[in-house]
């Protein structure tokens, strides 16, 4: 691996943790979203099969 001439990882420490910090929230927001009521039930939500398949357990259904 190539040795950089400055402190590269003093520099951008910063930045990669606020992007991973960044990353996480905005991930658990749209999984919050996904499975919220407004959401669950319309056909284009990535999670509508799961969610369905999770409902239709909870009636009682096998």
């Amino acid at each position: 691996m190539r040795a950089w001439p400055f402190p590269f990882m003093k520099l951008m420490h910063p930045f990669l943790i606020g992007g991973g910090i960044t990353f996480y929230t905005f991930a658990k927001i749209q999984d919050t979203m996904c499975e919220s009521e407004t959401y669950a039930n319309d056909i284009r939500n990535p999670k509508y099969a799961e969610i369905q398949a999770r409902k239709h357990r909870a009636e009682g259904h096998h």
